[in-house]
């Protein structure tokens, strides 16, 4: 009876995250890493986010933190997988590789290009006048590969705003 139940709970809970992620995939710049569960197995980290758990998440720091609510309340979707690479780079580079093209013929900018012997880093985004629309990051080394896809909008304003409510101070060192 125990084994039936945790099954019910299993099955309950992944139908909102399926859902979320078949209405994420309808939004612009949405990448798929799916193709990387078949080589390096179920990630380690998995976050699929979508439309109401972001307005919830807004609504609940609306009052403690109106500018982190503002800045989620533009939010479509935020989708994270981490796996572990083992020293097996090539299948997730490749997916870097397709992604980063996909990305630029859906005229995202790259931003962020880091090629190194054993690490390459990509970040893009998706400009709409003054707001980004998306950001992906991909990060791939030795150890994992990170791939990181936010959907909506986002207001470089509000980001530093939080980043100021948080005390968050950023130094460059120009060493």
């Amino acid at each position: 009876m125990k084994a039936l139940i945790t099954v019910l709970m299993a099955a309950l809970f992944s139908l909102p995250v399926t859902a979320q992620e078949a209405q994420l995939e309808s939004l612009p710049g949405y990448v798929d890493f799916a193709d990387l569960d078949a080589i390096y197995g179920e990630p380690r980290v998995m976050i699929n986010i979508g439309g109401n758990l972001l307005k919830l998440l807004s609504a609940a720091t609306a009052v403690d933190d109106p500018e982190t609510a503002v800045m989620i309340s533009g939010l479509e979707g935020v989708r994270i997988k981490v796996y572990p690479t083992a020293g097996n780079l090539k299948p997730a580079l490749e997916k870097v590789n397709e992604a980063r093209a996909s990305l630029a013929a859906a005229h995202w900018e790259p931003v962020v290009q880091v090629y190194e012997a054993d690490e390459e880093v990509q970040i893009f985004m998706k400009s709409g006048g003054d707001t980004i629309e998306g950001l992906t990051v991909m990060a791939v080394n030795g150890e994992e590969a990170v791939f990181l896809n936010i959907l909506g909008v986002i207001d470089p304003k509000q980001i530093g705003k939080v980043m100021n409510s948080l005390n968050v101070d950023v130094e460059l060192d120009t060493e």
